[in-house]
């Protein structure tokens, strides 16, 4: 009887492991408020002047670029990078790529922080 209870206990454990997550509201970051989104690109040309960033109020976001046009990488809910973090690419060529790893270290302690694979990039423009 006890093995019976115990089985029906871990299966509903299961069961609830494998449960969706609430979906979370979608609200675009504020740096992309007023543009266009366009056709995502597998690759973008990575400049010296520019750096990725994440989004100041989406951490699930990271951005690249400035004036008209801004591509977004949306990391989605499962990875994130924090204010605080400093992101470290790794591109081979001067292009950064969906299927790449960005990974963090904490500006403040030096820890290293989440890794997260990169998505397509959407140019957003005005």
């Amino acid at each position: 009887m006890a093995a019976m209870k115990l089985r029906i206990a871990v299966v509903v454990a299961m069961l609830c492991a494998c449960a969706a997550p609430p979906p979370e509201r979608q609200v675009p970051p504020q740096e992309l408020a007023g543009r266009t989104a366009g056709t995502p690109q597998r690759c973008i040309a990575l400049t010296f002047i520019e750096a990725l960033h994440v989004s100041d109020t989406d951490r699930h976001t990271l951005l690249y670029g400035s004036g008209r046009t801004i591509f977004a990488n949306h990391l989605g809910a499962s990875c994130g990078f924090g204010p605080n973090d400093l992101l470290v690419s790794e591109p081979i060529g001067t292009q950064l790529c969906g299927g790449d790893i960005i990974r963090s270290i904490d500006r403040n302690s030096h820890i290293p922080g989440p890794s997260c694979v990169l998505g397509d990039f959407v140019p957003y423009t005005r």
